[in-house]
């Protein structure tokens, strides 16, 4: 009889983010050894109303092909606009994926990835009330990432809040996952043992073979150009000033954007007159893959500040596996930056020695 996981996880398709794609590696590489029941949101995404299925629902499960079911519980939805609302959309996934893990058939184990912390914290108390053993994996540092955004300041109440919860997870977790080498340096200058490992972000090189008739048709005007596609949630991470000044002054350049994001209507604003960029919204991943197939390159404009020096983004990561040349304004000192500078050093061999880090497994952490 196989062992039982449950992954918890506010954010899982059908949305396409770096999220998503986590979780979906984790089923991927353990679905042949456990039983895998999914624990997420209600799809509420981008119109931010929930359809009739999720309506009034506090629970609902599915079940998919090749795993054990998703069972979705109710969050409040929301735009990502305001504190407020923010709070009351991560406190409402909290309590409702507390209510479900508390009643349902215990499971061996539970592996949670945050942020959001909210879904850290609900099974943090799994743990103590049911004693459910966890992996905890941290794609960013909560509340220090919070405080880079300007969303707190730190020192604040609230700070010291989410500090104590955040210094709780890592001790009693079986295992704490980072997924960039920058994170696992922040941490362990304020807690540090033997149970912390690193697994990078993971992507694979896509068939291109596989993907139907091309979905966006580039007209005349641009199959000259070279296309920089940027496909992500667009926030306060980046620097839209550099961003903006870049696109204006790279006029053999033509930008397409799929996103969405804090920022998304000021910057869209102030580019309203410029004709070598496009904007589309979010879409599905599949759709995402068509048009990195027709792109040059990826741009990754991250601030120059600190906190981002030990980013690694996803969509790079994609984009260097898939053969893209990266477009990367900061930091110069930061861990992407100083792989993509060994990168143009090291030999054939080397180089796809090297791509391996992204592509294959994350289950051995698991088992």
């Amino acid at each position: 009889m196989k062992r039982s996981i449950h992954i918890y996880s506010q954010y899982y398709f059908p949305v396409a983010n770096a999220c998503s794609n986590r979780v979906e590696k984790y089923v991927m590489a353990l679905k042949n050894d456990y039983d895998i029941t999914v624990v997420t949101w209600m799809p509420n995404y981008p119109t931010w109303v929930k359809s009739d299925e999720y309506k009034w629902k506090l629970f609902k499960k599915e079940y998919w092909n090749y795993w054990e079911k998703i069972v979705r519980t109710y969050e409040f939805a929301t735009r990502n606009e305001g504190a407020f609302l923010r709070i009351l959309n991560y406190i409402s996934f909290m309590l409702s994926s507390f209510i479900y893990g508390f009643f349902s058939k215990k499971p061996d184990k539970i592996i949670v990835t945050s942020p959001p912390l909210f879904t850290a914290i609900s099974v943090l108390l799994l743990n103590k009330i049911r004693n459910i053993p966890y992996i905890l994996e941290i794609r960013d540092l909560w509340p220090d990432s919070v405080v880079a955004l300007g969303f707190m300041k730190a020192g604040s109440l609230s700070y010291k809040v989410f500090s104590w919860f955040e210094i709780r997870l890592y001790e009693n977790a079986e295992k704490v996952i980072w997924v960039t080498r920058g994170i696992c340096e922040s941490i362990e200058q304020k807690w540090y043992c033997g149970k912390v490992f690193l697994q990078y972000n993971v992507t694979e090189k896509i068939n291109w073979d596989e993907l139907e008739s091309p979905y966006v048709k580039l007209n005349d005007v641009i199959k000259w150009k070279k296309i920089v596609l940027f496909a992500w949630n667009m926030n306060e991470a980046y620097d839209f000033s550099k961003t903006s000044k870049y696109i204006k002054k790279n006029i053999e350049l033509f930008f397409v954007f799929i996103w969405d994001g804090s920022a998304k209507k000021d910057f869209q604003n102030a580019l309203k007159w410029v004709d070598n960029v496009l904007f589309l919204d979010r879409m599905k991943k599949d759709n995402v893959d068509k048009y990195l197939y027709y792109c040059d390159s990826v741009l990754v404009p991250l601030k120059n500040e600190d906190f981002y020096k030990g980013t690694f983004p996803v969509k790079g990561i994609e984009g260097i596996v898939n053969g893209k040349e990266i477009i990367f304004f900061w930091p110069n000192d930061g861990e992407f930056n100083k792989f993509l500078k060994d990168l143009k050093s090291w030999k054939d061999d080397s180089k796809k020695l090297k791509l391996e880090y992204f592509r294959d497994n994350v289950g051995w952490l698991v088992k």
